[in-house]
């Protein structure tokens, strides 16, 4: 199911005196979401991605139904996002074009993406401040646990405790919001451009990342990674054309109440 995440202002990125930051989490800055969204609360499943796409590209913990959908590509993700708004009514958010000839799941890639933007109907992926600010919950601490390490088993999946693979979805602690596996099972696509810069210029309201760039940004860390990597702030990115075990995508929607 979707969860209404409402509009409000949060603090992103980590602060100086955090030394497990690092240099692309900096400066922290205030951010203002103007619109209020629904976000998935979970992963996208192998049994959701398998009923919609008609196949099932997972490497990890295959034929697990509850387990997150992964080696799924940014094309492939936004592709997903198009399908679901088709299948409920809404409008689509992206156009995908130049692409490959290959099923979504099956290396789908495209050479141009234009999206509607964040007044879109339909499914999208989140932008990389809406996912901060849905993860943090109104939390300010490294983890939405708390800044001691020790909560970490209890919010995700990560390398202590992931025997190296997938699990299936909402089994460990949700935050405030209840939102599931925020912090680790599987990294997430987001819509944004990725600049080790950007937080120094980024616009004070509703970002929406660079407008050009070579990677896009993934977030929360996954079932191979330290528990540094499951922190609010931290900031990965990959080529969008990667497909690998570890990584998936939760949908977004604006709303307007």
């Amino acid at each position: 199911g979707f969860v209404y995440i409402p509009p409000g202002t949060f603090v992103m990125g980590s602060p100086d005196t955090d030394d497990m930051g690092t240099d692309r989490e900096k400066p922290a800055h205030s951010i203002t979401l103007t619109r209020g969204f629904a976000l998935q609360t979970t992963e996208v499943t192998q049994s959701q991605w398998e009923s919609l796409m008609g196949n099932n590209p997972s490497q990890k913990s295959p034929g697990c139904d509850d387990c997150p959908i992964e080696t799924v590509n940014w094309y492939e993700a936004l592709s997903y996002c198009n399908a679901l708004s088709e299948a409920e009514g809404y409008e689509s958010c992206y156009t995908l074009s130049g692409c490959n000839g290959n099923s979504p799941g099956e290396a789908m890639e495209c050479s141009t993406v234009e999206w509607v933007g964040l007044d879109c109907t339909g499914y999208r992926l989140p932008t990389e401040a809406e996912w901060e600010y849905a993860y943090r919950a109104g939390t300010t601490t490294r983890w939405y646990c708390g800044d001691n390490e020790s909560c970490v088993a209890s919010i995700g999946w990560y390398s202590s405790n992931s025997s190296n693979k997938t699990h299936p979805v909402a089994e460990k602690t949700a935050n405030a919001w209840g939102v599931y596996d925020m912090a680790g099972n599987v990294w997430e696509w987001t819509w944004d451009w990725y600049a080790s810069d950007y937080y120094a210029t980024s616009p004070a309201s509703d970002p929406t990342g660079p407008s050009m760039g070579s990677y896009r940004v993934l977030r929360g860390g996954s079932w191979g990674d330290g528990a540094r990597h499951l922190r609010a702030a931290y900031r990965h990115f990959l080529w969008p054309g990667y497909r690998v075990s570890d990584l998936g995508f939760r949908p977004a929607r604006s709303l307007h109440p």
